[in-house]
């Protein structure tokens, strides 16, 4: 049986504007990873990375800062997969 291995969370805050063109970039690239809103009104996303796409994921976030297509993705921390009990 194979090891489970789990996906990686990141957790950052974004302008509110910005929230819906990182959605669709991610859900673009369905492989990499999927963005979830916790806190629109603060802009707090949470980035769902599959295991296997984890360098591409932080390729992605720095593409959007450095090209100029977001203001700000300002990572705030890594979080577990028990975001529910948060």
């Amino acid at each position: 049986m194979k090891k489970l291995i789990k996906g990686r969370n990141l957790l950052y805050r974004v302008n509110p504007k910005d929230i819906a063109f990182i959605n669709a970039i991610f859900e673009w690239y369905h492989e990499v990873g999927t963005v979830r809103t916790r806190n629109p009104k603060e802009g707090l996303i949470e980035i769902w990375v599959a295991p296997d796409f984890y360098e591409d994921a932080l390729k992605a976030v720095d593409y959007l800062v450095s090209g100029g297509f977001v203001e700000r993705m300002e990572f705030v921390k890594e979080v577990g997969d028990d975001w529910w009990r948060e």
